[in-house]
This record gives structure tokens, sequence and C-alpha cells, in this order.
């Protein structure tokens, strides 16, 4: 019985509705002996005659009844299916797992979300956040939004954003300790620190080169980071794309501005090779494409 597949089914299927080995030939455009062979096939893989044959046509044999009253349900569970999933081949809809930060789900992604739902009423989006990069296969992840290097192996990374890090405090912090003037003068300050991404506390400038700053005050979250920094804790070395909305909004001031080396940083939205064409992972991918464009 294992060897039988739907296509046997189908076969058997309308030998029992036309009753005739040659009629099925003809729908076929076969010979009535490669009928016959196949009918044959079947049985043998059964173990049991299913149709009596003679001069007068085909009879089915009370077990090949039975074959038959399984194939047709078995057929008809596979057309359902298929209705079922034709529309997901082009309709926006189901589960979306999305990976990213918290920083870039609070300001960037999260605020976007309404004007996603309003297009695509049918997509269900599901937030998985922290600042450690997702393994994307083995966490069942969809969309995973990283900053920094793409991955190797078998995936697909869409740009979404470019970006520099400055330095960045809230009025408050500066209003209380005054504006440092120089790199040297950053001793004197509150400093906050990102154990997440070490590589965040490598601040650069153009003249003084790299200062390694480990901080008065740390988190092992970038959304943190910034939080601390909009409390008015101290300066601290921000995601630009993240902080100058925050600038427009008078909630913090660039430190340092004219000394600050930025460079230059990316942000990507990775995807398994073999995902990137379903309409779910298209359409969110052109929404995240937009949610980060500058403005």
């Amino acid at each position: 019985m294992d060897q039988l597949g739907f296509e046997d089914f189908e076969l058997f299927d309308r030998i029992a509705a036309t009753r005739s080995l040659s009629e099925v030939a003809r729908e076929r455009g076969v010979a009535s002996s490669n009928v016959s062979r196949a009918l044959g096939r079947i049985e043998a893989a059964c173990g049991l005659r299913l149709a009596h044959r003679s001069t007068h046509g085909l009879a089915l044999t009370d077990e090949g009844a039975l074959f038959l009253a399984h194939a047709q349900r078995m057929l008809a569970e596979r057309r359902a299916l298929q209705a079922s999933l034709a529309p997901r081949r082009t309709a926006v809809a189901g589960l979306l797992r999305l990976a990213l930060s918290r920083l870039l789900a609070e300001y960037i992604v999260v605020p976007s979300l309404p004007a996603l739902r309003a297009a695509h009423p049918g997509l269900q989006v599901e937030l998985h956040l922290g600042d450690r990069l997702a393994r994307i296969a083995d966490e069942g992840i969809d969309i995973a939004v990283r900053a920094g290097v793409a991955p190797a192996g078998h995936h697909v990374v869409r740009p979404l954003a470019r970006y520099g890090r400055r330095l960045y405090a809230a009025p408050a912090y500066l209003d209380r300790h005054g504006a440092p003037g120089s790199v040297a003068e950053l001793a004197t300050h509150t400093l906050i620190g990102n154990t997440a991404v070490p590589g965040h506390n490598l601040w650069s400038f153009h003249a003084e080169g790299s200062l390694a700053v480990q901080g008065q005050l740390r988190a092992d979250c970038s959304a943190a980071v910034v939080a601390m920094a909009l409390a008015g804790a101290g300066i601290a070395s921000l995601n630009d794309r993240v902080a100058e909305p925050l600038v427009r909004q008078g909630r913090l001031q660039p430190v340092l501005a004219q000394l600050v080396d930025p460079g230059e940083h990316s942000i990507q939205a990775v995807v398994l090779a073999e995902q990137h064409r379903a309409p779910r992972i298209r359409a969110m991918l052109a929404h995240l494409q937009g949610a980060f464009a500058p403005g």
C-alpha cells in the first residue's frame, strides 16, 4: 500500500465511475493494456482483487468498493487542502514572526503597525524582541531585522537603512552639568554604556580616534540606553536613525557634534532564501522599507 499515490486513487476512481478500462484509456490517450496493468499493480499493492473483469464490463468487489470509498475520501481531502492553500499563494495572510531589537521595535516598527494592519488586515504579526541575533531557521523566525554584518548562508538580505552613531544627552542633563567642549571633558561626565553590543562602547572621533567607554551607567538593552539618556542620566552613543527624531522633538541634544565620527552602518532585513517569495514576507519587507525610510 505504501507505493500507491494520488494518481492511483484518481485512476481507480475513474475506472469505478466508467466501469470500463477502454473508456479510461480513451480519456487518458493510452492503450487499454496500460490501464489494465495499472489496475493490476493497484491490486497487487493491496493484495486483493478489487474488480471483476468480463466482456460486459467491470464490477467492483466488496474490497474494491471499500478501496474506492477511502480513495475518494483522500482525493476530496486533497482538493480541500489545495483550495485552502490556493489563496495563500497570492493573499497577504497568516502569521509572520519578526525578530528585532527592542530599540528598533519601540521607535520605528511598532509605530508603523497601524498602517500595516490597515493595508493587510489578514496578516498577523508576532514580534520577537532582543539585542542578540536570532537564529532564523532554528527559532521559526520569518524575518530578522539586523544592524551590522549580513549573515552567511542561504539568506536573502534586503537593505532597510543606513545610519551613523553620535553622542546625545537630554536637555535636562546638559542644563545641570553643562555640555562638554572636548573629548577630554567627557571624563568629567556620566557616560552610558551598552553591555549587549560591546562595539557601541567604542566612541569614534575625527581627530582623537576612538575612546573605549565603560560607562558609570550600563544596560544590556539598547532601548534602555536610550531611555537613560532621555531621563537625563548621562551621555550616550545612539543610532541617529532613532535619535534624530528625538532631537527634533526637543527631547535630546547632540553632544560634540563637530568632533564625533558617526561612521556608516546598515540595517538589514534577513529572510531564509526559500521563504522570501511568500506574499506575507514580500508585504512585510515592503512595509519595513517604508518604515525605515528617512523622514
